[in-house]
């Protein structure tokens, strides 16, 4: 989708010419994308929140220079990953698991399932969290903007301004990495590996 094509250049425009409450409309619009991404990022929601309205207020005071050469969301996201890295290049301190952040997108529990289900189901999740959170920053992003937010990989390299083969490598790396360690945990807990 090219720039022209932009479904929030109406609303960017509006907000350009003075229209503040059409900021709300795009935060409201973008709110769960930007905290999903960086709850994911940071591994804990309560500095994920914080990240996320600095990333509005960025934007806000940075949308009068915002040109359109990149679709709005391409732009957000890419304002999103880099809040996320400075912060996480600040903090280094050590990443816990995400509270329950993003169960939606991770979710592989049927609410039906018995127990002994829902527990491996759990189990699984918090196991692809763990595996996320191990993987380098540069293989994390790329992964976190295809695998859950669903980006295209041209979409991804455009918010991280990297070459579409970059993307393409990042990602493939770093799903083996997460297959590796969901298979070894699952593995050293006596379970069969060759479910997954």
């Amino acid at each position: 989708m090219t720039s022209a094509q932009d479904p929030d250049k109406e609303l960017v425009q509006r907000i350009q010419n003075g229209d503040r409450p059409a900021f709300n409309q795009l935060v409201l619009k973008y709110r769960n994308r930007v905290m999903g991404i960086a709850a994911r990022m940071l591994g804990d929601r309560g500095e994920a929140e914080e990240l996320a309205q600095d990333v509005f207020v960025k934007v806000y005071r940075a949308l009068g220079d915002f040109q359109g050469a990149a679709l709005f969301s391409t732009w957000l996201f890419r304002v999103t990953a880099n809040s996320c890295l400075n912060h996480r290049r600040k903090r280094r301190a050590e990443v816990r698991i995400l509270d329950g952040a993003g169960d939606a997108a991770l979710a592989v529990a049927d609410p039906s399932s018995n127990p002994h289900q829902l527990l491996e189901q759990k189990e699984l999740r918090i196991a692809l969290e763990k595996s996320i959170q191990s993987l380098p920053e540069e293989q994390r992003i790329v992964l976190i903007l295809r695998d859950v937010e669903g980006l295209s990989y041209e979409e991804i390299a455009d918010s991280l301004e990297l070459e579409l083969g970059t993307v393409r490598s990042r990602l493939h790396r770093a799903r083996l990495q997460v297959q590796a360690g969901i298979r070894e945990k699952f593995s050293l807990d006596g379970r069969r590996s060759d479910r997954l």
